[in-house]
């Protein structure tokens, strides 16, 4: 019966290129283990203490825990392989010339979870035996790359950043549709002066489209925060379309000055 114990000293320096290398966690610490066999293969599970890298994650010294199941390959291999996309925000599997890893960032799974997760790493153990010599040429670095947790706080960034702009794109998207739909055209007029622009036709879709530009970046960004923040390059992606958006807007309100501006008159 398996049973948990005190890691011994040096245990994470005896793995070659380990899942928590590949998501460069820092501060570790490994605080108990457990060990035991699943379907015929050795397993252990670590309790691994180690720096926060949660989306609100800041620079100070808080911690998570994440607990590691690593399963013993059948022998040292540099041919083991998985593709990097069984690393995901969700569920994180990799492999070195060893051992087969998993894990769930900043979880810690209750035992009666256990087999669950131990059926997925000794799943993929079983795979990359059936697969030995098969990896990519492409591929030949793989466990030189990593995926880095903390980039999730650019998604934080964008999100302060863009999501006022969210909404008031939105307000003003809505305010020009009612008064299309009322009026059969888009009508800012100041009350004091009773001078205005009156956009009608062709003009008033420009209007529209013009206003649906930044929501369709927005969106695009969105979907780069969900889908590809666990691919290496995510952060370089993101600021790269967050710097699009900023840009593109800036060219949406010139433009839409100067559609007003075309349309100005008495209202």
């Amino acid at each position: 019966m398996a049973t948990r114990e005190a890691p011994p000293p040096g245990l994470l320096e005896g793995f070659s290129a380990p899942l928590w290398e590949r998501l460069r966690l820092d501060r570790l610490r490994p605080l108990s283990i457990v060990r035991g066999q699943h379907r015929g293969h050795d397993w252990m599970a670590i309790e691994l203490e180690h720096g926060s890298t949660g989306l609100f994650s800041t620079g100070a010294p808080s911690t998570g825990t994440t607990t590691v199941f690593v399963v013993r390959l059948p022998r040292k291999s540099s041919g083991w392989y998985l593709p990097d996309d069984r690393i995901t925000t969700t569920q994180q599997v990799c492999v070195d010339d060893e051992h087969v890893y998993a894990a769930a960032l900043g979880q810690r799974p209750r035992v009666r979870d256990w087999r669950r997760w131990l059926d997925t790493a000794i799943d993929a153990a079983e795979e990359v035996v059936r697969t030995e010599g098969q990896r990519p040429a492409a591929d030949s670095t793989q466990s030189a790359r990593h995926w880095n947790p903390h980039d999730r706080r650019w998604v934080l960034v964008w999100a302060v950043l863009t999501v006022p702009l969210a909404f008031m794109v939105l307000a003003v998207l809505m305010d020009a549709f009612q008064e299309w739909r009322s009026l059969g055209a888009i009508v800012w007029c100041d009350s004091r002066t009773h001078l205005g622009s009156t956009l009608r036709g062709w003009k008033a879709a420009a209007c529209f489209g013009l206003l649906l530009l930044p929501l369709a970046g927005l969106l695009q960004l969105a979907r780069t925060s969900a889908l590809y923040i666990h691919t290496p390059g995510f952060a370089l992606r993101l600021n790269l379309q967050g710097v699009a958006l900023a840009s593109v807007s800036l060219l949406v309100l010139y433009a839409l000055q100067a559609l007003m501006a075309s349309a100005r008159g008495p209202c």
